[in-house]
């Protein structure tokens, strides 16, 4: 059974009164590290489209996350548990190892999360889709999202001529409930396409709104603000493709193409240390097949959305990471239970 957000709100409170996760968290010193996944730190009203909850927290609530890590974790950067000649974290010290990542690069980091992580002296890796950064692009939940604001019930005439391989588009339409919902439904719907099919809805979904896809402006970050950060010795890329296309849909060529072309753009833009590269599946999607060739393509590491925590020993192409989002760490209980996987 999942526990509503109010429940976990409760009895986080409860288990962190009495120390609970720190206890648990002090017991896993040295028998693993865990990696935590974000993507956008934004407070609700500076966002031009809706998010989805699993996609973002508050400024301040990301502030006691990091206040939080340093107590309690010895937070060390990405390369510093598998580049070559490094210690792997392994330290004196008593407390699990952390490292901090961020999918996508979002703009948001550089105005939110970056002068956090600054002020506290804290390392974190940001996984850049390289044809999005500097751009005016968007991702597709994003253009489902705003056009899901619009988008009106179709008539029998329309439902009656979509083609049988497009009865996703009478389903998303028909969706009801509130919009975080039918958001949520109608992208976890879409992830089962590839692009062509993907693109075919969304214009579909377009024409019936009528309305422009989405609000302009540049969501995510330009390379002058990446080269400051990297300048700073705390924040380091790594690759989320070069398109953000999800990668088992894709053909052996295409996946090389993908993977090539980002880390030749991380190259030229100065954003990465050849010695080591990081790379992040979109939505987490791969296989053993595609593990190789990133590998193969001069990759060091590779995270997927699997939940949990690492073994030492763990292959550094399928590192498994923690999701933390507002909706489920909004209390420093909260997200002491949540990283020691207690709820």
């Amino acid at each position: 059974m999942t526990l509503s957000v109010f429940a976990r709100s409760v009895l986080s409170k409860i288990l962190g009164s009495i120390g609970i996760p720190e206890k648990v968290l002090r017991n896993r010193s040295g028998n693993g590290f865990v990696i935590l996944m974000y993507h956008r730190v934004i407070s609700l009203g500076d966002e031009k489209i809706p998010i989805q909850p699993g996609m973002y927290v508050d400024p301040k609530t990301f502030e006691e996350h990091i206040r939080y890590l340093k107590q309690h974790f010895l937070v060390i950067r990405f390369s510093e548990k598998f580049s070559p000649g490094c210690t792997g974290g392994r330290t004196h010290s008593t407390r699990p190892v952390c490292i901090l990542t961020f999918d996508d690069g979002w703009r948001d980091f550089y105005d939110y999360a970056y002068p956090i992580l600054k002020r506290n002296r804290v390392p974190a890796t940001v996984f850049l889709p390289t044809g999005y950064i500097g751009t005016e692009k968007s991702f597709w939940p994003d253009r489902l999202a705003w056009l899901l604001t619009s988008t009106i019930s179709p008539t029998r005439q329309e439902i009656e001529g979509i083609r049988p391989e497009n009865s996703t588009l009478e389903r998303i339409a028909s969706l009801t409930g509130s919009l975080e919902k039918r958001l949520e439904t109608a992208i976890n719907m879409l992830k089962n396409f590839n692009d062509k099919e993907i693109e075919e809805v969304i214009s579909r979904l377009k024409e019936r709104a009528g309305v422009d896809l989405i609000p302009g402006g540049r969501v995510f970050l330009n390379w002058e603000e990446i080269r400051e950060m990297v300048g700073s010795g705390l924040i380091s890329f790594g690759s989320h493709t070069q398109n953000h296309r999800i990668l088992v849909h894709l053909e052996e060529a295409e996946i090389r193409e993908e993977l090539v072309l980002s880390k030749e753009t991380l190259f030229r833009e100065g954003a990465v240390d050849p010695s080591f590269i990081p790379f992040c599946y979109p939505n987490g999607n791969w296989n053993d097949r595609i593990a190789c060739i990133v590998r193969e393509t001069g990759y060091h590491a590779a995270v997927s959305t699997g939940n949990g925590w690492n073994t030492n020993g763990a292959s550094p192409f399928d590192l498994k990471r923690v999701a933390i989002h507002q909706d489920m760490t909004a209390s420093r209980e909260m997200f002491g239970c949540r990283i020691a996987e207690i709820l």
